[in-house]
């Protein structure tokens, strides 16, 4: 990697370290009596909150921002945001933990597949490799835990698509959020998140956290794996683009597995221990191997993939 792209990567990689530590707050926040749809709309709306006390005091002008091209990335952030969460959230309510976080971790080899069909760029042989050994730790962390049983065709059903949605929300973001400010795409994102979160609990209710700790643990993920992690996103996706990001995020599972060790007293297996070794392997090779010109630049005078430049091309026209 060249020094300027560092800085999204450390960005990718805080992100991703924050967002590790959403499964034990989740945790806490169900037992609290909160269902996954109201626990999302709290998140994101607190968030926002945040982020557009943010925007004032940084004099954003989100008007501007908006009519510029803005409300694209908050049709993202509705559709396949949300889609992305709600088949991850839904398919954990009929298979293992393990087996859909394995399922869902596809997504690295994935995006080189799309950035391949979209992008026009070539798959380096050094890139797969990387992918294959972060996929192999994402199974020694996963597979040891998995029930023995029969496996639900409907969580398979909601699973499946999931890594799916999630490439193509990369995809669009890394050419959408090229255009705008990180703290402009982080307000979208979340905005487009918590109007269809907000509509789900018009129509299949609210549930309201009934006393302070539930609060102080639902401000708690608003603000860290919430409105500071997408701001992060939205700063390091555009730089990187979607198959580096996407290998670098790999860190959350390697967080997933120390925060259980460490408090919540999880036995550190030899095979959590070698999948998250092989997962750190695989980032730090992938950024040693990776060529200076690989990751798309952001108002550097780098030029943008054919496929993105003809899309542009066609939406000048109209502003």
């Amino acid at each position: 990697m060249t020094p300027r792209s560092w800085p999204a990567v450390l960005a990718a990689v805080s992100g991703s370290v924050m967002v590790g530590f959403m499964p034990i707050i989740a945790r806490h926040l169900y037992a609290d009596g909160l269902d996954a749809p109201s626990m999302l709309f709290w998140r994101y709306a607190i968030a926002l909150s945040v982020l557009l006390i943010a925007a004032t005091a940084t004099r954003l002008d989100l008007i501007r921002a908006w009519r510029g091209g803005a409300w694209k990335i908050a049709l993202v952030g509705a559709t396949l945001g949300v889609g992305q969460t709600i088949c991850f959230w839904e398919s954990i309510r009929y298979i293992d933990t393990g087996l859909a976080d394995l399922l869902f971790y596809t997504y690295p080899g994935l995006t080189l597949v799309l950035d391949r069909l979209l992008f026009g760029r070539t798959i380096r042989s050094q890139a797969v490799l990387c992918v294959a050994v972060i996929l192999a730790g994402a199974a020694l962390i996963t597979v040891p835990g998995l029930r023995g049983g029969t496996i639900d065709l409907r969580g398979l059903a909601w699973a499946i698509p999931s890594p799916l949605i999630y490439v193509f929300y990369l995809a669009a973001n890394s050419v959408l959020l090229r255009r705008q400010k990180p703290l402009t795409g982080a307000l979208c994102l979340y905005s487009g998140m918590a109007l269809a979160f907000g509509a789900s609990c018009v129509v299949g209710g609210l549930a309201v956290p009934a006393n302070a700790h539930t609060w102080a643990l639902m401000v708690l993920a608003a603000l860290g794996p919430g409105a500071l992690v997408i701001t992060l996103f939205s700063y390091s996706v555009p730089r990187l683009g979607p198959s580096s990001y996407a290998i670098v995020a790999n860190m959350e599972l390697v967080t997933v597995v120390t925060v259980g060790v460490a408090l919540l007293g999880e036995t550190m297996t030899p095979e959590r221990a070698m999948g998250g070794a092989l997962i750190v392997a695989g980032i730090i090779g992938y950024g040693l191997l990776r060529k200076p010109n690989a990751a798309p630049m952001v108002d550097e005078g780098e030029p943008m993939p054919a496929v993105v430049i003809a899309g542009e091309a066609k939406q000048s026209p109209s502003g």
